[in-house]
């Protein structure tokens, strides 16, 4: 379906572009632009379609956009009972565990779980956590790109620069479906 010309601008002003920016991404002049929204002007289908994928590539949310901003950590020295301490107070049902700045792995709900008959207090994250790897992607990645990882991975860092910058869960992703 081909958006009508109002709804091409309800998309642009949306975004907070002007006609000069959609113009420019386009290739096409602004003047182009104000004519089209204003319906004195029949466009070929490849301007709207380029139209069309400049703005909806532009609704992509991004890592950023979704990710928890400067997630709490854990060493793989510390007690266990710090990671479980943290998950209980912030609800969390993993945590990434550093081995000074170096990202080690994930302690998750489930490692703490396999490990009850144990004293948390005399383990050390590293020896409950799973040894599974974690992605790291940058924070400039579309979420749809990432959306397959969660199949595999119960959570993934998300990084900028080499600095782990946010992190995002499934839960995560569900507030997506969520349309106020």
């Amino acid at each position: 379906m081909i958006p009508t010309a109002g709804e091409l601008s309800k998309m642009r002003r949306e975004l907070g572009m002007t006609q000069a920016d959609l113009a420019e991404e386009v290739g096409v002049s602004q003047s182009y632009i104000a004519r089209l929204e204003r319906g004195s002007l029949d466009p070929k289908l490849s301007i709207v379609s380029r139209i069309v994928d400049v703005l909806v590539s532009r609704q992509s949310k991004t890592c950023a956009d979704i990710m928890t901003p400067d997630p709490k950590t854990v060493d793989a020295r510390d007690q266990a009972s710090l990671a479980v301490g943290l998950m209980q107070e912030y609800n969390f049902s993993q945590v990434p565990v550093l081995r000074g700045t170096q990202l080690v792995g994930l302690v998750t709900e489930r490692d703490i779980i396999r490990n009850l008959q144990h004293n948390m207090n005399e383990l050390s994250v590293q020896a409950v956590m799973s040894p599974e790897s974690v992605p790291i992607i940058d924070e400039s990645t579309p979420v749809d790109v990432i959306t397959p990882l969660f199949q595999t991975y119960q959570a993934i860092l998300i990084h900028n620069q080499g600095r782990i910058r946010g992190i995002i869960t499934r839960s995560d992703l569900l507030k997506l479906t969520h349309r106020p």
